[in-house]
């Protein structure tokens, strides 16, 4: 097998995709000859070093590359057709009662990512039966009628009026997550530059370097400081270096693990 000697970190990293197999580059389960679980990376007596799951258990590897987890999550079990419809509803609600006792759990005793869990959407329970689809230009009304339009152009002329930017300057829309807001605004900037050289610092969010690779762009991952920020030197360094291209600057506000800000200033 090809880079045999790749460590994961640099798997997991901004670098551009590389042959991990000499398979040809089609899904690993095309035409159902191998089982999934016939990929499953079981009794290492040595560590892996296409293995990234120490390093990122939710970086997804190349669909031609191989398939990581000792980490192998569980499905439910799918319900006989043959049950009766009050079978099947006591099932139902027996399944979700054991979810919920789960996550009222682990919520209690959530530890490791730094997510804020004390919030409830309870007051919003009435509009789960509905189906909402803010699809298309949140500004621009859609021939879908059950939407919540109002709401998502509300909360971007709240943040227009907190950063101080008039309402007719400025565009945008609501994400499902940060991810998704990652990948628009290097997508944007790539669209502008083509060209460009993308530059993260190294505790940036794997998605940003996620999405050099998506997008096949030129990447630099540029090292921190010890407070979690860019190292603005060496960014100006590498600026310097390839002063003939665009620069796109992914800039923090907030690192994951040391909620860091880079200073826009500097």
């Amino acid at each position: 097998m090809e880079n045999a000697s790749v460590s994961p970190i640099s798997l997991a990293s901004f670098e551009p995709l590389k042959k991990v197999s000499d398979k040809p580059e089609t899904h690993l389960y095309q035409g159902a000859k191998m089982k999934r679980s016939d990929h499953m990376l079981t009794n290492h007596s040595e560590p892996d070093p296409l293995d990234v799951t120490a390093v990122a258990p939710y970086q997804a590897m190349p669909v031609h590359g191989p398939v990581i987890t000792h980490n192998k999550a569980a499905g439910l079990e799918i319900l006989e057709a043959s049950l009766s419809a009050e079978d099947r509803e006591a099932a139902m609600h027996d399944i979700l009662s054991k979810y919920m006792k789960k996550l009222a759990d682990r919520t209690h005793h959530h530890l490791g990512y730094p997510y804020n869990l004390d919030f409830d959407f309870g007051d919003l329970e009435g509009l789960v039966k509905y189906s909402i689809n803010n699809l298309g230009d949140p500004f621009i009304e859609s021939n879908y009628g059950v939407h919540s339009r109002e709401f998502e152009v509300g909360v971007l002329n709240w943040f227009a009026r907190l950063w101080e930017i008039d309402e007719e300057e400025y565009w945008g829309y609501i994400t499902t997550c940060g991810t998704e807001g990652n990948l628009h605004g290097i997508y944007v900037g790539r669209e502008n530059l083509p060209d460009g050289i993308l530059y993260a610092s190294q505790e940036s969010h794997y998605s940003v370097f996620k999405a050099a690779r998506m997008y096949r762009m030129d990447a630099v991952k540029v090292k921190t400081l010890e407070t979690g920020e860019i190292d603005y030197d060496e960014l100006a360094q590498h600026l310097e270096k390839n002063k003939n291209r665009p620069a796109i600057l992914n800039v923090n506000i907030g690192t994951t693990v040391k909620g860091a800000v880079d200073d826009l200033d500097r």
